[in-house]
């Protein structure tokens, strides 16, 4: 096996060809919508495969990427391990799955209904497109393995669970599936402020009184915004073409990114912001009589990518009722927006004395779900019909590797424990890694236990 050193030395993005797929609109039923057809996106690369052919005339293994909420071609840029390493190493076949109702696989003539969205239709798409896709290729014999991360990593680790005859295993990275398994919290010691006290603690231990002064800096800009003489000023230093009239709104938007940065804490630079993000915040603060109102600008320009020129007010706004749940929550005319709803809602609130104050309610966004979509959000569902945190013990999942960092906030409602390792499977956890950061391309950057979990988990991948 090539030293990892050498292989950094050798990787390549390979590029993907795009194609559809027909796909029923609902896999359940069979009247009504259910068979109307609409095309779901996929990318493939077929660069690698055949170069080591495997027994049973298969040509080579088939690398799948469980899309999850976006664009699939924006996932094939953040897979670099799967896609760069791992498939030329196997002579794979590389293919990305697009979820319906995201990018371009957008089921139509139901006048922007989601009324067929849900994790058991994703899984059943999944499972039809790769099953037609293995007889068009002659690969019925070949092993398909699949990739995730985040809600990608729920999808693979439910995929091998629900459809074990498609999939021979999994590599779920940063997969929360915890958090959607409230019946588990207790005995796991999940509450509904982990997510958050996983911010705190990230930018507290980059610096002693980081957090604190972020809490600070916001209740400033909060403060001056208000004030008519001071505005017009600072909303140009913010980058914004006007002041804002939802101050509110304003905020929330800028502690969206707060809360954002602890899971993009990669050490290489990542769109527009530095590497390790953390870091770099909290020194912005930690100088001799340092300016807030710069600092906070920086910080918030980084995340959002802010170009030259000014940003329309309408775009520095976060509208969710009191800056939503924290992580992302209900919000209207958008198919993630709809999911909250439906079956991945987080119980998240804020901790005390954090930049604002976010307490759960349950009633509160069972109503707001029935304004924006006319349905009530389930818990539990998705332990109800899964297993949630009895997966591991009251299953016959096998050949699943968990991974998470404990840089990343949603590391908390993850398989952390070594007994929730399953057979052919592992529990990898990185003390100084972020969001899904294993299934990103490898870079001289990486902490060694990164590096060491690689090979680990390319070492399962083989034995399946």
């Amino acid at each position: 096996m090539l030293q990892p050193a050498l292989v950094l030395l050798q990787l390549t993005r390979p590029g993907y060809e795009t194609h559809w797929f027909n796909q029923p609109m609902d896999h359940f039923h069979f009247s009504g919508n259910a068979s109307k057809m609409w095309k779901q996106r996929y990318l493939l690369n077929g660069t690698f495969w055949g170069r080591k052919p495997l027994p049973n005339a298969c040509k080579g293994p088939i690398l799948f990427y469980t899309g999850n909420e976006g664009p699939i071609d924006a996932f094939w840029a953040s897979n670099g391990f799967m896609t760069e390493v791992l498939a030329p190493r196997l002579g794979a076949l590389i293919i990305f799955g697009e979820e319906r109702y995201y990018g371009q696989s957008l089921p139509t003539g139901l006048g922007g209904s989601f009324k067929y969205l849900s994790t058991e239709q994703v899984l059943a798409d999944y499972a039809n497109l790769l099953t037609h896709l293995k007889e068009e290729f002659g690969a019925e014999n070949c092993p398909v393995v699949s990739f995730g991360g985040s809600y990608g990593g729920t999808l693979t680790t439910l995929f091998r669970l629900k459809y074990p005859h498609v999939v021979v295993g999994g590599l779920a990275a940063s997969a929360p599936l915890g958090y959607y398994s409230p019946g588990g919290w207790a005995a796991r010691g999940v509450t509904q402020t982990t997510w958050f006290e996983i911010v705190k603690r990230v930018y507290s231990e980059a610096g002693p009184n980081c957090f604190e002064d972020l809490v600070g800096s916001v209740q400033e800009v909060n403060r001056t915004m208000r004030i008519p003489a001071h505005a017009n000023a600072l909303a140009k230093l913010f980058g914004l073409c006007g002041v804002p009239t939802n101050v509110d709104g304003f905020i929330y938007w800028i502690t969206e990114a707060l809360e954002s940065i602890p899971q993009v804490d990669y050490p290489e630079p990542s769109g527009s912001l530095p590497g390790y993000p953390v870091n770099a915040t909290c020194d912005l603060f930690s100088r001799p009589a340092p300016n807030v109102f710069n600092a906070l600008a920086q910080v918030t320009k980084w995340f959002y990518g802010m170009e030259a020129g000014c940003t329309p007010v309408s775009a520095a706004v976060n509208e969710q009722v009191a800056g939503g749940v924290p992580g992302d929550g209900p919000s209207s005319a958008s198919a993630w927006g709809f999911q909250s709803c439906s079956e991945t809602l987080h119980g998240f609130s804020t901790v005390p004395g954090a930049w604002r104050s976010y307490q759960f309610d349950a009633a509160a966004q069972d109503a707001l779900c029935q304004k924006y979509f006319g349905v009530s959000p389930r818990l539990g569902w998705l332990e109800l019909w899964s297993g949630g945190y009895n997966i591991p013990t009251k299953s016959r999942l096998s050949n699943v590797i968990w991974s998470n960092g404990r840089r990343d906030p949603w590391h908390g409602g993850g398989f952390l424990r070594p007994t929730d390792a399953v057979p052919g499977g592992a529990v990898f956890v990185m003390e100084q890694t972020a969001h899904h950061q294993d299934l990103r391309r490898p870079t001289t950057l990486d902490p060694p236990e990164l590096t060491a979990v690689r090979m680990k988990e390319e070492a399962l991948i083989r034995s399946w």
